[in-house]
């Protein structure tokens, strides 16, 4: 991947700011959350630009306007980058996200249509032709890998998990390996504090279910900050005792408050947000450089984090929770 200079993205950063002003804003997120209705809720979105032109939409078809706005943010930032390739980062997890579900189809006999996604860097009509043909020609080298493992190791187990860490572990491999070709720090550490934030859950869940540590090193993940040793060193430790180690990582107060809460109310979603929230603190500082790749894939992982806020509040409109707890659950606002 060829390095791009920063003055490159001089034009394509300016546009980035002119839809900014577009995104929600914890204000607007308050206005859906205390939002009387599901539809005035929504309106909110349509308010800045989700949906078809102005058309009224309803409850039942939100998942289709935040598929939508998913999509016509990759559009719109593979309309301007001068660089495609570093942004295929970002699609990686969906791509993976939709090999799991063709496999699992595959070897459970299961239609799981309803959770492909159509939104990653590889056409969903090529992943199914190629996993059907078993032809990887026109995949990544990291994807035909995994789905190569899967096939020779998963008779042998009939475990669906093993589809699950397999991919996940090529999947963030190849996430950090494309991220260090673009030579941005801010990206690189997007990732692995990623990767972080997935073991540090893992860790926590696994120890509620009694998992011993030679499960954990099953499922870790490699190439974030913190060290595999870290948690087998404490994985029989207390929680509070486990977050001392954390402090030089930056986790501590973090895993501290998440797993307090867990004890207490025996709920992840605390823990759940306040890592999500870390990775939001790190990418507002992409708001703050003057032009780069850092606008632009901060940009880009905002709009996840706000469709993710979106998909809270509306989910929770539709079962009829209380603004409180959904309150509880919202990420931080990139804007």
């Amino acid at each position: 991947m060829a390095k791009i200079k920063d003055t490159d993205y001089l034009f394509s950063t300016a546009r980035v700011r002119s839809v900014e002003k577009n995104m929600l804003t914890r204000e607007r997120a308050e206005k859906m959350i205390d939002a009387k209705t599901i539809e005035e809720a929504l309106r909110v979105l349509e308010d800045i630009n989700y949906g078809n032109g102005g058309e009224d939409t309803s409850r039942a078809d939100y998942e289709d306007i935040l598929a939508e706005e998913h999509k016509k943010t990759y559009d719109f930032i593979t309309s301007i980058a001068p660089e495609l390739d570093c942004f295929n980062i970002f699609l990686f997890p969906y791509d993976y996200h939709n090999l799991k579900a063709i496999m699992k189809a595959e070897y459970l006999g299961i239609d799981a249509s309803d959770i492909l996604v159509d939104t990653g860097s590889i056409d969903l009509r090529i992943l199914k032709y190629s996993v059907k043909e078993r032809d990887f020609s026109a995949l990544t080298e990291n994807m035909e890998k995994a789905l190569k493992e899967i096939i020779e190791t998963f008779p042998k187990t009939n475990d669906p998990q093993l589809i699950d860490i397999i991919l996940d572990k090529y999947c963030y491999n190849e996430m950090l390996d494309s991220a260090e070709k673009t030579h941005s720090d801010f990206i690189i550490d997007y990732v692995k504090l990623q990767i972080d934030a997935i073991n540090l859950k893992t860790y926590v869940r696994l120890k509620r279910m009694n998992k011993s540590w030679d499960f954990f090193t099953k499922v870790f993940l490699s190439g974030g900050k913190i060290s595999e040793q870290v948690f087998i060193k404490s994985y029989d430790e207390p929680f509070e005792k486990f977050a001392e180690q954390l402090s030089a990582y930056g986790f501590k107060d973090i895993f501290l408050a998440g797993s307090e809460a867990l004890i207490e109310t025996g709920k992840y979603t605390i823990l759940e947000k306040l890592l999500d929230n870390k990775i939001i603190d790190h990418i507002k500082s992409a708001k703050y450089v003057p032009f780069g790749i850092e606008p632009l894939a901060g940009y880009l992982i905002a709009k996840d984090n706000e469709i993710k806020i979106a998909r809270i509040i509306l989910a929770g409109k539709l079962a009829g929770i209380s603004p409180e707890l959904i309150r509880e659950r919202v990420r931080e606002t990139y804007v």
